[in-house]
């Protein structure tokens, strides 16, 4: 399995969850990607795991992952190439591996990644990237209906060769876990204090900056609240001088990157879960981890309807303008609903748990023609 970002990234999470359950069903699984820094994935006793450190220099990391990749998996002779995103350090040696080994060869589509770029030679790279590498693999995966009609009429993938893969996440490792008190000190929360939760990048994908009007005008009217924010980027100082500047220094809190084996107990020091992304084209082909995760670990959560938030609104407060925000907060800290986390939970095993999804994909891959 060949990650085409980092282990920080939202993506990484997505394929890493499925290494992890393909290990725990018998398969023997070798990972590799870019890492920012050492991470508890080395340590894993079911997955072989090595990476490749990025210097922060984008081209010199492609290039450098697409040669360590190549170094490192082709003397495992895979029988199975599974690769996220259509990227040049992913994909090249996997077309190599087929070409050279007769691996079988599978692709990951999980975001629509040149949109981000509205113009320019990344949004030209991209965009090629997106249309050339898909048609060479034996199978190409996605989560989003929208990305997934898009791989159809404008990438002219047959139907046979996408297989839906939802989001999926381990549903009871956020159901089981318990606050991390070590979190709650460090960020000097109190268990009197009632939290709020928002968990993304904060880097060019990021839209809380368009969240953040409402989310002034919350706390200027709710003085016992403070609010997380959990992620890190390029944009994380930018936003950090906006908020001081609207005197809520001490009320929102800039988490920075917090390992993703730590988030269950993380989320547990919340009350309510926030998801905002902007309605653009990249925005609604994506699928939400967050919301999954919130729901999972037993929070309420308040979402705008853009991607598949829709799924959830049996079990999400969905609000169509931002404006709408601030009150369909105050109203679930006022009221709760302990009924409703109770079903959302079921739903979540029932239609979003790894081991489900997992064991469909491989059907899939190994009874197709």
């Amino acid at each position: 399995m060949l990650n085409a970002l980092t282990d920080q990234s939202g993506s990484g999470v997505r394929f890493w969850g499925i290494a992890q359950e393909l290990a725990q069903l018998g398969h023997s699984v070798f990972f590799i990607e870019r890492t920012v820094k050492k991470n508890g994935r080395a340590n894993s006793r079911a997955v072989g795991y090595d990476s490749t450190l990025d210097t922060g220099l984008l081209w010199l990391d492609i290039l450098r992952a697409t040669l360590f990749n190549i170094r490192r998996g082709l003397p495992l002779r895979p029988h199975l190439v599974f690769v996220l995103k259509p990227f040049p350090n992913t994909c090249i040696p996997a077309l190599l591996f087929k070409k050279i080994l007769g691996s079988k060869i599978i692709l990951d589509v999980d975001d629509l990644d040149f949109a981000y770029y509205s113009r320019g030679l990344m949004h030209v790279l991209a965009h090629m990237c997106f249309k050339v590498f898909p048609p060479r693999f034996d199978f190409v995966t996605t989560h989003n209906l929208l990305l997934e009609s898009i791989l159809r009429h404008q990438v002219n993938i047959v139907s046979n060769k996408i297989f839906f893969f939802p989001q999926g996440i381990n549903t009871e490792q956020f159901a089981q876990a318990k606050p991390n008190r070590r979190y709650q000190e460090k960020w000097h929360l109190t268990r009197r204090d009632k939290v709020l939760i928002y968990c993304a990048s904060l880097g060019i994908t990021s839209d809380f900056e368009d969240l953040l009007p409402a989310l002034v005008e919350f706390l200027n009217g709710s003085h016992d609240v403070k609010v997380l924010v959990v992620g890190d980027g390029i944009k994380k100082q930018h936003l950090v001088g906006r908020v001081a500047a609207h005197g809520l220094k001490e009320r929102v809190i800039f988490t920075g990157y917090v390992p993703h084996s730590d988030m269950p107990g993380v989320l547990k020091l919340a009350n309510i879960g926030l998801n905002y992304m902007a309605p653009t084209l990249a925005n609604q082909c994506r699928a939400s981890i967050k919301i999954r995760e919130y729901l999972a670990a037993g929070l309420q959560v308040v979402s705008n309807p853009v991607g598949e938030a829709e799924v959830f609104k049996d079990y999400v407060t969905l609000c169509p303008r931002i404006e709408d925000f601030p009150k369909a907060m105050k109203e679930m800290l006022q009221e709760g609903s302990a009924a409703r986390n109770k079903k959302a939970s079921a739903f979540l095993a029932r239609n979003f748990s790894w081991s489900f999804l997992v064991k469909d994909f491989l059907n899939h891959v190994f009874n197709s023609n």
